[in-house]
């Protein structure tokens, strides 16, 4: 979490659109890593946006005790993640972490043993930086010291496993303040978590909670299971927001960094807060659920609605978010601006997870088309709120969606054919592909075809060109001879739209100009740029 408003300069609102199927996993997890074998996004609670550093022992209890009252443990929610607050600061001569006996009787193992005894998990906090976010920004918040464990890393997360928690968060507060290097930080982290496991036997969730500044996206998969990709999603004092829920959903779009057991981290639920309606609480889960997202709700279990109690345990959207594929749903269609329809693979033949939110201020219809989703056929569409089964479509389906909501469903057709698909220089004979995992910027080169995954391109309904859960995109919206071809986070822009023509030219929607194997290249690694169409074989272009 971060805790100042001047770091929401930081976020930056990312959506996403990937046609459904291709996705890429992250390198696995080395031996020395401290992500810990799961396979699932983690479901639990987590202390900080109903209590923020106000905690003790009787608050923890209190919310476990309902966890499980509720039915919350029952439908797979399993972590209580105690948050800041639970730590004054304070090291002995030796450096360990001096609790306060007041605050937490019997210590922290006390409540670890407290929380195992119902059947769930014990989730702990700290920060990468020698301080916390108490320490750097404590206006407007219960008065709490910063804690952190820069120096100590080896130190504290051995004592985090040896009071038996099973998760550990770790926040950036420090590591901003201090002009730490995430990457750098973090896996000298998940090397201490590594060496901790070894040590006690009990491995432990790590969740990296950096917001996104240095895209971690790009280099948490090999680290740990989790890592946040924005900042908070309502700071201390404020009521909840919809316009934050879509700026967390937006940027948690990396598709090709999530697979089973690492996955995009929009932040932790508001539903149930103060302010928030029902139908909110649905569009909230009904994001997170198509994003594959971590479900850990942050609200006053003991206070909790029966509606609010019904949204979070529903059992059909969470097996939507729980799917053992891991795939992160993506954006397949936007016929209207604001009006879009995201779509998720499940595991079994033939089977979607579709998302039809609408950002309008006003009610409007939106369709799923089956072709969007890579089905064939007719299919049949279930409404996961209402648990309705609506009936069978020929080809596609179509309901009115009131302002600033989503609709859930469940769609079960026929999958269709491969629709990944090699793009070939008809002078060179080689493939267009995407070297290095394709980041954002990555230049498009020519390639040996080898029918791997960055030479796997998708021509969707409205024109983009997506590869690895990216878009070919004319880098920076430039219209002159020259501009990069590259891969860009999908944001429905039209430097990001391509004709594919007849006389097997691409031009790009905005510029219309021609995709160019530059200098009429042909060998391993020429970089494609546009340029004016000129009937040369290096402009030419066939789709396999």
């Amino acid at each position: 979490m971060f805790r100042n408003r001047w770091v929401k300069s930081r976020l930056t609102a990312l959506v996403c659109a990937l046609l459904v199927g291709l996705v890429v996993s992250p390198p696995a997890a080395s031996a020395a890593s401290g992500a810990a074998p799961i396979t699932k996004p983690p479901m639990g609670w987590n202390s900080w946006n109903s209590f923020a550093g106000a905690i003790d022992a009787n608050v923890i209890k209190q919310q476990t005790d309902a966890l499980v009252a509720s039915g919350m443990k029952d439908a797979g929610y399993e972590y209580v993640n105690i948050d800041e607050g639970w730590w004054k600061g304070t090291r002995d001569a030796g450096g360990n972490i001096v609790v306060d006996t007041v605050q937490w009787p019997g210590g922290m193992t006390a409540i670890v043993d407290y929380i195992h005894s119902k059947g769930l998990k014990a989730g702990i906090y700290t920060d990468a930086g020698r301080n916390g976010c108490g320490y750097y920004y404590p206006t407007g918040h219960p008065a709490y010291p910063g804690t952190g464990s820069e120096g100590h890393y080896d130190q504290d997360f051995l004592q985090f496993s040896r009071w038996g928690f099973d998760y550990v968060k770790v926040d950036w507060c420090g590591g901003n303040a201090e002009g730490l290097n995430a990457r750098t930080q973090y896996t000298a982290i998940s090397d201490s978590i590594a060496r901790a496991t070894a040590q006690t036997g009990r491995p432990m969730v790590f969740s990296i909670c950096e917001w996104g500044g240095q895209q971690p996206w790009d280099w948490a998969p090999g680290i740990s299971n989790l890592w946040r990709t924005s900042g908070d999603i309502i700071f201390w004092g404020e009521r909840p927001a919809m316009s934050r829920v879509l700026t967390n959903f937006d940027s948690a779009q990396h598709a090709s960094a999530q697979s089973p057991g690492h996955h995009n981290d929009p932040d932790m639920l508001i539903a149930g807060l103060p302010g928030f309606s029902d139908a909110q609480n649905r569009t909230h889960l009904s994001l997170w659920a198509i994003s594959g997202a971590p479900l850990i709700a942050g609200n006053k279990l003991t206070e909790m609605t029966a509606a609010t109690r019904a949204t979070l345990t529903n059992r059909e959207m969470i097996a939507i978010d729980q799917d053992p594929l891991g795939r992160q749903g993506t954006k397949v269609a936007e016929d209207a601006q604001g009006l879009q329809v995201y779509s998720k693979v499940l595991s079994g033949t033939g089977k979607r997870a579709v998302v039809l939110l609408n950002r309008t201020g006003s009610a409007a219809t939106i369709t799923a088309r089956w072709s969007s989703l890579g089905l064939t056929g007719s299919a049949t569409v279930r409404n996961v709120w209402t648990a309705t089964d609506l009936g069978s479509f020929a080809s596609g389906y179509s309901t009115s969606v009131p302002a600033g909501e989503a609709v859930l469903l469940t769609v079960t057709g026929t999958d269709g054919a491969p629709t990944g698909r090699q793009i070939v220089g008809a002078q060179s004979g080689r493939c267009v592909d995407v070297p290095n995992g394709g980041a954002n910027g990555t230049q498009a080169q020519l390639w040996d075809c080898n029918g791997q995954p960055q030479q796997a391109f998708t021509y969707t309904a409205t024109k983009q060109l997506t590869v690895n859960g990216k878009c070919l995109d004319a880098y920076n919206r430039g219209t002159t001879n020259g501009t990069q071809v590259v891969v860009w986070d999908c944001n429905g822009q039209t430097n990001q739209q391509w004709n594919v023509n007849s006389n097997g030219t691409i031009t790009g929607v905005q510029s219309a100009l021609c995709l160019d194997a530059n200098g009429q290249g042909t060998t391993n690694g020429t970089k494609l740029i546009l340029w004016s169409c000129n009937g040369q074989q290096n402009q030419q272009w066939t789709l396999r």
